[in-house]
């Protein structure tokens, strides 16, 4: 079977490229098998993930396809219902997704489909292109959308959020960015180029252990009281100053030369 995607790696950037024409880059279980054994791979020290989709498509989401293999298959007694199960398992990966120690950038050029949308949402920074088409389509398919909700709730706030579920929203990319759903709408390919290569240089210029304590530390923020938030934060600022990445970027600063990560880029 041919690979449903490409995967590049230059550096400490590696570009994941969903290629699936058949099913638009659905989020199908072989498509979520072959991103998770990518991110497996990724090496030590990468500074960047970008994420893409070929053929004219980000990602068309779940696979439904195969949602409707588990719901002719009624659970026995005391067994886990399959479309439960599978829910669970994009659960997992969004979560996963969204909690990867490096910086994704999602690349959204074309439709954005239900999951196609809450993974894009899972992102760190995402780029809408004109022919970006954002779709929250699960209610007008019967269906809530279950496990991207925590991601566009993170990224959009609750009120945007159930507003564009409530109502089976459909936005381009420049409604997109108008909402912060993306956080940048590019007219031209040049233009999403120029602006992701400058965002890649930009993510290189940082630690890349502080970059993956920072964004363990927002998201413990979302879930800790003030006072344990606190303790939590100074426990991870001075072992991280204590760290091989603070002492050297302290001591770049003084001696006013680049950090040594700067140049593995």
């Amino acid at each position: 079977m041919a690979s449903l995607l490409h995967v590049r790696q230059t550096g400490r950037r590696m570009t994941i490229v969903l290629d699936d024409p058949s099913r638009q880059n659905a989020l199908s279980a072989e498509m979520v098998g072959e991103i998770e054994g990518a991110l497996d791979a990724a090496p030590p020290g990468l500074a960047a993930l970008v994420i893409q989709g070929a053929n004219g498509a980000f990602s068309a989401g779940a696979d439904l396809k195969s949602l409707s293999g588990a719901l002719a298959r009624p659970p026995e007694p005391g067994e886990a219902d399959p479309v439960e199960a599978l829910n669970a398992a994009g659960g997992r990966f969004f979560a996963r997704f969204a909690a990867l120690p490096f910086v994704t950038i999602a690349a959204v050029d074309g439709p954005a489909v239900g999951g196609g949308m809450g993974l894009a949402a899972a992102a760190d920074i995402v780029i809408a292109t004109a022919r970006a088409r954002f779709s929250l389509s699960e209610t007008s398919l019967g269906i809530p959308p279950a496990q991207i909700a925590p991601h566009l709730v993170a990224r959009i706030g609750e009120r945007v959020a159930r507003r564009l579920a409530l109502t089976g929203a459909r936005l381009d990319g420049r409604d997109a960015a108008a909402l912060g759903l993306a956080d940048f709408y590019c007219d031209s390919d040049a233009e999403r180029d120029a602006r992701l290569e400058a965002l890649l240089a930009s993510v290189e210029r940082c630690a890349p252990g502080a970059n993956a304590e920072a964004k363990r530390l927002f998201r413990a923020c979302r879930t800790q009281t003030s006072d344990a938030y606190i303790e939590t934060a100074a426990k991870s600022f001075a072992e991280a100053l204590r760290g091989p990445e603070g002492r050297e970027g302290l001591s770049a600063f003084i001696e006013k030369r680049e950090p040594s990560w700067t140049r593995s880029a």
